[in-house]
């Protein structure tokens, strides 16, 4: 290699630290800034390093799983699990890459690595995306859609019959649990108006206990199932951790340059394998 291919190589590596920083700066400060907002885009679009986008894509993917579980616990617990799953599948492709495949060939190969796993982790954001809004769809608040979701989860898992389901747009509407959502958050709404309930021992347990009646008197399971109502409580205690941070005016939009974001098919320089964990 020549000094000027080395210098412009060396030129390039830089500025793709420099955008590099300024997109990772958001994500590992405390700033309550929209990761999803079309500024944000804008910076992480500029990177074009294949494997510094994908590092940068998995981390942004892991600060929102975080954020959507501090509302609801389930989905965030099933988006984690795709993440994972994502992330262990591109570990596994680098380990079958041949120490014998060398040149030109690995690098082709170390590419498809990484876009096979960028456009994975494009779809869980997609999903995300995705699962998040549905609740206008479904005609509940953000905040409810947490409660309907574990409704219609242990429905399915300990398969009894509540309600009926209709699914419009992929999405699964059942008015029973909406119903039934609708009134678990409300009793929350009406516990946490007392000053300082979360440190009220108290008020807490009178929200659990009312929590149980209301589930109880609406036939939810049809046969009382305490492995059930745990579980639902979960969820309850989830909420309730987080209340404080949480904002139901202010739910996180999307940005539809997330669905846009640039492919990896550039062969420019690539990085070293993404430094991100399972």
């Amino acid at each position: 290699m020549d000094t000027d291919t080395m210098n412009r190589a060396v030129s390039k590596m830089v500025e793709e630290a420099l955008k590099y920083n300024q997109v990772e700066s958001v994500l590992e400060s405390g700033e309550e800034e929209d990761i999803f907002s079309p500024e944000y885009f804008e910076k992480l679009s500029d990177v074009k390093m294949p494997a510094t986008k994908l590092e940068l894509l998995v981390k942004m993917l892991r600060k929102q799983i975080r954020e959507y579980g501090k509302v609801n616990r389930l989905a965030a617990k099933t988006f984690q699990e795709m993440l994972e799953k994502t992330i262990a599948e591109y570990h596994e492709r680098r380990k079958r890459l041949s120490s014998e495949e060398a040149g030109e060939t690995q690098e082709h190969t170390s590419e498809d690595i990484i876009t096979i796993a960028t456009e994975q982790a494009l779809t869980i954001l997609r999903q995300m995306n995705e699962n998040r809004e549905s609740f206008r769809k479904i005609g509940l608040t953000f905040e409810e859609k947490a409660f309907y979701d574990i409704l219609l989860a242990l429905r399915d898992q300990y398969n009894f019959e509540y309600g009926t389901d209709e699914e419009i747009d992929g999405i699964v509407i059942n008015d029973k649990c909406k119903s039934l959502a609708k009134m678990m958050k409300a009793i929350i709404d009406t516990k946490s108006s007392f000053a300082d309930w979360l440190n009220n021992q108290n008020v807490r347990n009178q929200l659990k206990l009312e929590i149980k009646i209301c589930l109880v008197k609406n036939g939810y399971p049809p046969l009382y199932s305490s492995e059930v109502f745990n579980k639902v409580m979960e969820q309850v205690e989830n909420f309730e951790e987080y209340s404080t941070a949480s904002n139901e005016g202010n739910v996180p939009s999307f940005s539809s340059k997330v669905f846009r974001y640039p492919s990896t098919e550039s062969k420019a320089l690539i990085a070293e394998e993404p430094e991100f964990k399972v």
